[in-house]
């Protein structure tokens, strides 16, 4: 289910037919810049058909939606490109902020490059008609002169500019009816209409250098003008946290990437960047790798810890696997806590570990709908006619991993699961939505996990006999900048305190007796 702007009335009537009180089964309603709709669309539709969480669209530019955000306090996630989460941060209005994407400075000119456009100084040429983005309005309006000055050509340049828009479509739309020669715009913007448009590249010598073209605002916090992110935040004032944390990764799942990559978005960068992050605070800064069944007791754990410390933690959920891919890549960040400690043995193998340390156990159980209706009481029933099951993906999250080695410990062949998967996900997390919207039978997903959708599941024990606990722990990478650091945090989360907070959010820290 989509939504457009001043169409708020038919969806506060649809949602009280739906019944959409519940928990879960309310639509959430995801703020999104213009830039970002086909891909957010996309992503929409398809998370809906998969788990029953419909998804409501509200489009404008990514500065309107901000002021929107902060006047209403409703709404339960925001897609935007920087600089904006960077202010949505600063203004407390953020629970969790994801990087999805990044957007390049690209030229558009009409099909077939009837001017014969190549590159920048082409824009200089004598004639040119170009357009240009506003300023006041748009990021890439004040990254232009920066390009323009790089390219010591910003006099000629700005001479040849015919009008500005305020978004970067407006621009492009005015291109393919004639009033210009060539635009400025972000690349997925050319993409979205490349049945009419081509791309030019722009000079990578000319693009904006994040060492000396960065600055630091009131408003924004830091902004690395070489980098421009596409971020999906859960917002403090969403009604439905879990709920939109569940869609925020699966926007940021490998799928989900993959959408926004398909849509003509450059990847996201490997390791976090400043605009979308507060400015780090005297007492230090740690950046963690951290498994998505582990947020809550995390985000709880990090919040006593910078209050008792004054250092900032900043989280990055994912499937553990999804986790390990960009730590291989990036080889940069303080901290790895997946949902196994497989995947932290894996980092190790490279060298990417430096020490490590138990934090907790994860048992598996099945999570089925209230009341057990399909009477499912073991693993074998999760092979019978007509049930439908959710397994995490074991290419992204531990979960999903861990069941296929409990399946093969219980002689259940591959087949007779794979006839009943109905959902492969990214997160655990997003397993118990698929039974909080009552798309699915069952799931697998840790005990922890289970308990935070009681009043939707029922969980079925896996006996000890049968199962395979998680063990879980943190890892201080070779890689952080304050080792001193990263294992004041790991004390933490070893300490009594730190134990009694996963305790709390039904994490095991002892060893489960078998």
């Amino acid at each position: 289910m989509m939504r457009c702007r001043h169409m708020g009335a038919l969806i506060v009537v649809a949602g009280l037919l739906a019944g959409c009180g519940e928990e879960g089964k309310k639509p959430l309603l995801c703020y999104v810049g213009g830039t970002m709709r086909p891909a957010l669309e996309e992503l929409a539709k398809a998370y809906q058909a998969e788990t029953g969480q419909a998804v409501d669209l509200d489009y404008n530019d990514s500065g309107a939606l901000l002021i929107t955000i902060k006047e209403t306090r409703k709404g339960d996630l925001y897609v935007c490109h920087d600089p904006f989460a960077g202010s949505l941060e600063k203004q407390s209005l953020a629970r969790q902020i994801w990087t999805v994407a990044t957007l390049t400075p690209t030229i558009a000119v009409p099909k077939g490059n009837p001017k014969g456009i190549r590159g920048l100084a082409d824009l200089a040429k004598p004639g040119i008609r170009l357009g240009l983005t506003d300023e006041a309005y748009s990021t890439l309006g004040h990254i232009c002169p920066v390009i323009f000055r790089r390219a010591n050509l910003r006099p000629e340049i700005e001479a040849n500019v015919k009008a500005r828009e305020r978004m970067g479509g407006a621009i492009a739309n005015k291109l393919m009816l004639g009033h210009f020669d060539a635009v400025i715009v972000w690349n997925a913007v050319i993409f979205a209409r490349r049945e009419k448009l081509d791309a030019v590249p722009i000079e990578a010598d000319y693009l904006p250098d994040p060492r000396v073209d960065a600055v630091t605002t009131a408003t924004f916090g830091p902004i690395d003008m070489s980098t421009v992110k596409v971020t999906i935040a859960t917002l403090g004032c969403s009604k439905q946290p879990e709920a939109a944390a569940a869609f925020a990764e699966f926007v940021n799942s490998p799928r989900g990437r993959k959408v926004f990559a398909d849509r003509g978005f450059s990847p996201a960068p490997a390791s976090p960047t400043a605009s979308t992050t507060p400015a780090p605070s005297k007492a230090g800064r740690l950046y963690l790798y951290c498994g998505a069944g582990l947020r809550k007791a995390t985000d709880e754990a990090i919040h006593a810890f910078t209050a008792d410390t004054g250092v900032t933690v900043e989280a990055d959920y994912s499937g553990s696997e999804t986790l390990l891919a960009s730590l291989k890549l990036s080889r940069t960040g303080d901290l790895y806590m997946p949902g196994d400690v497989h995947y932290v043995d894996e980092a190790a193998k490279e060298g990417l570990i430096a020490s490590q340390r138990d934090v907790c156990y994860f048992v598996p159980v099945i999570l089925v709908q209230k009341g057990n209706p399909k009477g499912i009481r073991a693993l074998a029933d999760l092979t019978r006619e007509g049930i439908k099951i959710g397994l995490g993906d074991p290419k992204a999250a531990a979960i999903g991993r861990l069941c296929e080695k409990i399946f093969a410990k219980n002689n259940i062949a591959p087949e007779a699961i794979q006839k009943n998967l109905a959902y492969s996900g990214p997160t655990v997390n997003v397993l118990g939505v698929q039974i909080q919207t009552g798309h699915l039978d069952a799931v697998i997903v840790w005990g922890a996990i289970a308990a935070q959708f009681a009043d939707s599941g029922d969980v079925v024990p896996i006996p000890a006999d049968q199962n395979i606990i998680s063990h879980v722990a943190i890892g201080v990478l070779e890689s952080a900048k304050d080792p001193v650091l990263a294992n004041r945090f790991v004390d933490f989360l070893a300490s009594g305190r730190g134990k009694a907070i996963f305790q709390k959010h039904h994490y095991t820290t002892q060893l489960p007796e078998k």
